[in-house]
């Protein structure tokens, strides 16, 4: 199925009635219009790196521009008669001409938003972007395409096996129904996020709101009524211009909403398709004039591909929402990105401390964060044990070893430690391939097995990029992979608050548990027997307590 069959589903299911606006807006999109001069890009001046962090323009994570403008199939593809070609005028414009400006293009594209999906928050979307520079930094291609995924509220990104969150984003999307409904009260709004002080200049004001719109727009998949809302208040900025007749870096037609060179912004443009006013680009630039951003070359993002898509790192399209195991593994992810200002991740050397609590009563083991050796009481006296040692055999070891695990064991050199994939299901597919003794192995029931264990046996397997080298992100998502997992909410034999990743398996770990608050790991259950830790902490050897 592809993006134009997935959105006919979803027009489907809009019901027919039309609100006295959305008419409006319609109305004013079959208004046709004239071309009136292309965009050349200018080559000249060094890149300059400080163009980025003003405009928001993040091409090295590029969720470009218009993901929600993106999924939008044009309302108006009839406004220009079919046949008619590019800067001819139709019999009707020769009739009674028309320019179009500011308000004109601000209308059609709200009304093309308006026929846009209406996305869950955590449904994830790929997209395929090419970002052009005119003189790129040392090292970097002029033309640079990239496959980028996000949740649609646009807290979490997704790229080459790296995970980017932005809480930010996520509050702001929350706030957005109770956004002003008045686009100039809008633009208001939009330009006091940027600048509080009320005696700000007409100018400051004007560029915040366009690069907050522009953000807006970037980082998230809107409702369509507020998407329409947001073009049509940037059609209420005074000093927004309009481009006709622009061909992006894809080689498509375009038109654009400019808003000129300031004191504080290069020349910004938000590029739109000249038929169907779906979103195409994005572009930024400032002409060698001796203005203070004068050595900011021609730069443009443009979207080739956006798809609904089931998860990271998917790129077939797929409309279904997410499921409520996709759901809890975005947020376990965005809190392990935010981990707080006290949580580290422990060298391979550091000696952690757990209490654990299992259908034999509680027991508390020491052990290097690489698992190379292991200490615990037996008959009242505290044994440590090398894996390399005889000992070893008769050892309970947190992380079990040995060939059914051929790449979990560490050795303690950079040659030889794991190197596990860092996509969610390839690394579901690796660990698969592994042997705990569960017989579903259709079922990913060997995989889950050893996330158990690594889990609970490697200290920083959630805290980020260490023993394993995988993204605590990778780990939450592969687990929402597997086939038949459900969530749910419950109380632990210790009394806490627990989420439960419940997999459909006869044998082996059937439930994964992690705190309620804040996603650590609290434990698992194998054969009815849950194994829960109680407490975890850095020590400097083994008998040491915290």
């Amino acid at each position: 199925m592809n993006e134009m069959d997935l959105l006919t589903e979803f027009r489907a299911e809009v019901p027919l009635r039309v609100s006295p606006h959305a008419e409006e807006l319609f109305l004013a999109g079959m208004k046709d219009h004239s071309a009136e001069r292309s965009l050349v890009p200018p080559t000249r001046n060094p890149f300059a790196r400080r163009v980025f962090a003003r405009i928001g323009m993040r091409w090295r994570l590029a969720i470009a521009a218009g993901l929600a403008a993106g999924l939008a199939v044009g309302l108006l593809v009839a406004v220009q008669p079919s046949g008619q070609q590019s800067g001819q005028p139709s019999a009707q414009a020769s009739a009674q001409p028309s320019v179009l400006t500011v308000k004109l293009l601000a209308d059609r594209a709200a009304a093309a938003a308006l026929a846009g999906p209406t996305v869950p928050a955590g449904q994830w979307v790929y997209q395929r972007t090419v970002t052009y520079q005119a003189s790129p930094p040392s090292g970097t291609p002029a033309r640079l395409s990239q496959d980028i995924w996000s949740t649609a509220d646009g807290s979490l990104t997704y790229q080459d096996g790296s995970w980017g969150s932005n809480t930010v984003q996520q509050a702001l999307y929350r706030k957005l129904r109770s956004l002003p409904a008045n686009p100039v009260a809008i633009d208001r709004y939009l330009a006091k996020l940027s600048y509080p002080n009320a005696n700000a200049t007409q100018t400051n004001n004007d560029v915040a709101a366009f690069t907050t719109i522009e953000q807006l727009l970037s980082g998230a998949v809107l409702p369509p009524t507020l998407n329409a809302e947001l073009y049509r208040a940037l059609g209420d900025i005074p000093t927004i211009t309009v481009k006709s007749h622009i061909t992006d870096i894809a080689g498509r037609a375009g038109v654009a909403f400019v808003l000129p060179e300031t004191s504080q912004s290069a020349n910004l443009e938000i590029i739109l398709d000249a038929k169907d006013y779906r979103y195409l680009a994005q572009a930024a630039w400032e002409p060698s004039n001796g203005t203070p951003n004068s050595a900011i070359p021609f730069t443009e993002t443009a979207v080739l591909r956006t798809t609904l898509v089931s998860g990271p790192g998917r790129t077939e399209a797929d409309s279904a929402p997410p499921s409520q195991a996709e759901l809890t593994a975005e947020q376990a992810a965005l809190n392990a990105s935010n981990p707080g200002p006290n949580v580290t991740t422990p060298h391979p050397g550091q000696w952690i401390y757990r209490k654990l609590s299992t259908s034999g009563g509680t027991r508390e083991v020491w052990a290097r964060v690489d698992d190379t050796k292991q200490a615990s009481y037996v008959n009242g006296t505290l044994v440590t044990c090398d894996r390399s040692a005889s000992c070893a055999s008769h050892t309970t070891w947190l992380m079990p070893a040995g060939p059914a695990y051929p790449v979990v064991y560490p050795s303690g050199t950079a040659a030889r430690k794991p190197q596990l994939p860092a996509d969610p299901q390839a690394l579901l597919d690796k660990l698969s391939t592994y042997r705990t003794g569960c017989t579903d192995t259709a079922g990913a029931c060997n995989a889950v097995g050893v996330f158990a264990n690594m889990l609970l046996g490697y200290g920083n397997t959630l805290l980020g990029y260490g023993t394993l080298g995988v993204s605590p992100s990778t780990w939450y998502f592969s687990l929402a992979d597997v086939p038949g997992v459900t969530v749910r909410h419950i109380t632990d034999a210790a009394g806490r608050a627990d989420v439960e990743f419940s997999f459909p398996f006869t044998g082996g770990v059937t439930g994964i548990l992690f705190n309620a608050r804040t996603y650590q790991f609290a434990g698992y259950l194998e054969s009815a027997a849950a194994t829960l830790l109680l407490q975890q902490a850095n020590v400097s050897g083994p008998g040491a307590r915290p």
